[in-house]
């Protein structure tokens, strides 16, 4: 398979899991697990060890993104990658949408198998906080990766990308406002849009054959001296 093809082919496959999961909820097969694992995460010994999970949770919220996306425009724009900056901005609030669609299909209600940290409102399936953290900060690691930066840098941007994503859907759980499941779905739908945002995004690199500082448009020698 050509390797282009390998990221809208994972898109497509978490796309289908999503679905998949979709129709195991609402048909109640994943209650067992969602039930076993929420009770895991707010064991009585794990509660207080886990309360600032309420404030990684903030990291994930709608205004997060909102001022993520504003950072990840503006930095494009100084970068002088317009257009990549307003096509990641654009993902996250089309995400954003999106998601609100898919509540509203599924139409599952928040876990009432123990008293809520925090309160939301509407549907619960997929998890927005679990799968808006998944597309802005996929998409600055993205971005960063593909960037001049030093490999360090690019490494440490993915794994606190990773961790954040992670601590954010487990926070979602926490707090008694997703399921597991919800999470779950929110990560695979969010992975789904930066795999494709990485494949319908330019990637501007500069030919490796030249050394740095070298004018590739000028004359690559003096023309010959006529005797």
């Amino acid at each position: 398979m050509p390797p282009r093809l390998v990221g809208p082919l994972l898109a497509a496959i978490a796309v289908l899991l999503v679905a998949g999961l979709g129709l195991l909820v609402a048909n109640h097969v994943t209650d067992g697990i969602d039930v076993a694992l929420i009770r895991t995460v707010r064991d009585p010994a794990l509660v207080g060890r886990l309360s600032w999970l309420r404030q990684v949770t903030e990291l994930g919220s709608t205004t997060a993104m909102v001022n993520l996306a504003i950072l990840l425009l503006l930095t494009e724009l100084l970068a002088r990658r317009p257009w990549t900056g307003i096509a990641a901005a654009a993902t996250i609030g089309l995400a954003a949408l999106v998601n609100e669609l898919m509540k509203g299909l599924v139409e599952r209600a928040r876990p009432d198998l123990i008293p809520p940290i925090v309160t939301e409102r509407g549907f619960s399936f997929p998890s927005g906080h679990a799968g808006l953290s998944m597309v802005g900060y996929g998409i600055a690691a993205l971005l960063v990766v593909r960037s001049g930066a030093p490999r360090g840098l690019k490494v440490a941007a993915v794994l606190a990308a990773a961790c954040l994503v992670v601590l954010i859907g487990i926070s979602r759980v926490y707090l008694g406002a997703h399921f597991p499941t919800d999470v779950l779905a929110g990560w695979l739908a969010g992975g789904a849009v930066v795999l494709l945002f990485g494949w319908l995004s330019p990637v501007s690199r500069a030919p490796a054959d030249a050394p740095a500082g070298v004018d590739r448009a000028g004359r690559r020698s003096d023309p010959p001296v006529m005797g």
